[in-house]
């Protein structure tokens, strides 16, 4: 995998956010770990995610919210959403949405890698249409 790859994570539970960003890095991937979705659009890179792996339930702006925010701003950043409390018209208003998946805590790793390969693709045929 190439480190120029970016795949940011924002989750408020801290060990979470710890586990995704350890597992990306082991895939070589460039990280960058977020407790909140304000603090993640407050970061300079933010513009520079590839993939973005966000927790749905978050105090002040949910995953789903910053989902929206961003495509409403014309970021259309290929988003997977987690959550420990699934939701089944939750999961179908965000995947009709465009969110690349969402995934039930505690996540299956190959699962997650599958869904971060689909983000990357779509990533890639976003900057080079055919």
């Amino acid at each position: 995998m190439s480190s120029e790859i970016q795949i940011s994570i924002v989750d408020d539970d801290e060990h979470s956010r710890a586990a995704l960003a350890g597992l990306m890095e082991a895939m070589g991937f460039t990280i960058e770990a977020f407790p909140s979705a304000l603090d993640f659009l407050a970061s300079p890179n933010f513009r520079h995610t590839s993939c973005l792996i966000v927790d749905v339930h978050m105090p002040r702006m949910t995953g789903i919210e910053l989902h929206s925010r961003l495509v409403g701003s014309g970021y259309d950043i290929p988003t997977i959403l987690i959550t420990a409390y699934p939701d089944d018209s939750a999961r179908a208003r965000a995947l009709g949405r465009g969110v690349v998946g969402y995934l039930t805590k505690p996540i299956d790793e190959k699962v997650l890698l599958g869904y971060v390969e689909s983000a990357l693709q779509r990533a890639k045929s976003d900057e080079n249409p055919s």
